[in-house]
């Protein structure tokens, strides 16, 4: 995939990431400046970053991802996904705030699948249901703790916020 903010530690503060992006962060995506709305989730620094036609918008911390680590292989690994996705469908929800649903797996994730099954690596589907969502956790998001069953969660307010930003069919890369 795209590196995209390399030295994301050094804004790690005793509590969590500071609120001001580092400059890599606000750097044009010139790869995206067709792109009308992108997100960017940063699994390494643990951020949310909204772009329009490449260039930055706005970043979010206090990000939290499924509870294991690695890239999703199954249903029920509680694992993240990683790669090219777009929200395909938003709604309130009444545990946490907002929920935007992801277009996993795609035809990359269930080709990648297939061949898992085929060599007896995994056992179970693919999975699926995963989106982007607020907390009933808070104090987990503030401290970035894994706590989802494969999710993006953050804060209610930063959910809110990027849920009226970011219509269906932005795209979103999940990335290390």
């Amino acid at each position: 995939m795209v590196l995209l903010a390399a030295g994301c530690a050094a804004r790690r503060g005793g509590g969590g990431l500071e609120n001001a992006p580092i400059a890599d962060d606000r750097k044009p995506l010139e790869w995206a400046k067709n792109e009308p709305n992108l997100l960017v989730v940063d699994r390494s620094c643990k951020t949310v970053t909204f772009y329009r036609y490449g260039q930055w918008v706005r970043t979010w911390d206090q990000v939290s991802l499924g509870q294991n680590p690695g890239v999703k292989e199954q249903e029920g690994d509680r694992k993240t996904p990683d790669g090219l996705y777009r929200i395909v469908f938003k709604r309130h929800h009444e545990r946490w705030s907002r929920f935007m649903l992801l277009d996993y797996p795609n035809a990359k994730d269930l080709d990648v699948h297939r061949g898992r099954l085929a060599t007896g690596y995994v056992n179970r589907g693919p999975g699926g249901e995963v989106g982007i969502h607020g907390t009933d956790k808070p104090k987990l998001n503030e401290t970035s703790y894994d706590w989802t069953w494969g999710c993006v969660s953050l804060m209610n307010k930063d959910v809110n916020e990027l849920y009226e930003m970011a219509p269906e069919g932005t795209l979103v890369l999940i990335d290390d």
